[in-house]
């Protein structure tokens, strides 16, 4: 009996270790990576030239110009990224489509969309600020166009707290939860997107990481 009891409190610890272990591997270390690769965009932002305040337009609504050249970033970020976003391209649409009409953003889909994909993150934003700074963007303008153009497309542009993030991992949280900003799209907005949506679409989980 004793060694009964003996072998089953072993075969118990052995499955708390591996239990941890699945946890550090697949939720703690993922979620930690996410958080450096987060304080790494913003680090990076700082490389966009113009840093100036953008005054909005009253309404709310995106010029043409404007629009064609927030797609030529994305655009820009798809091809120097080449064979790396095409394989992701497929899981990329298929979570947009979840995300439709959500008001808040379940991290781990972004864990587990970026566990393997290395530096992609932070080598889409070195990328995507280079685009900036051709296209003659300041971060604020370009962060208010893509709010504007996601939200005409019925997708909302995460509101990215890195601390916070990681606060709610560190209370054991590995489903950190951050809320989605949409504002009412003008219909002028809907109109002006509309030919660009299928691509706007597949680039939309890198807003998750503010690209």
């Amino acid at each position: 009996m004793a060694r009964w009891l003996t072998i089953g409190c072993v075969g118990f610890l052995v499955l708390l270790l591996l239990g941890g272990w699945a946890v550090y591997t697949w939720v703690i270390r993922p979620a930690q990576a996410l958080v450096n690769n987060l304080r790494q965009v913003i680090t990076l932002d700082k490389g966009v030239q113009k840093q100036e305040t953008y005054a909005p337009p009253t309404g709310q609504q995106l010029t043409q110009a404007q629009v064609q050249r927030f797609v030529r970033v994305e655009r820009e970020v798809k091809a120097q990224l080449g064979g790396r976003f095409s394989q992701l391209e497929a899981r990329l649409n298929q979570l947009t489509q979840k995300q439709m009409g959500s008001t808040s953003l379940d991290y781990r889909a972004a864990l587990d969309l970026f566990r393997d994909s290395g530096n992609l993150v932070t080598d889409a934003k070195r990328i995507q600020v280079a685009a900036l700074n051709k296209q003659g963007f300041s971060s604020q303008e370009y962060a208010w166009t893509r709010q504007q153009v996601y939200s005409a497309l019925g997708l909302g542009v995460p509101n990215l707290n890195p601390s916070e993030i990681l606060r709610q991992i560190s209370s054991k949280n590995f489903n950190p939860q951050v809320s989605l900003q949409k504002p009412n799209a003008p219909p002028a907005n809907v109109k002006l997107v509309e030919s660009f949506k299928n691509e706007l679409e597949s680039y939309y989980p890198f807003t998750w990481f503010g690209l």
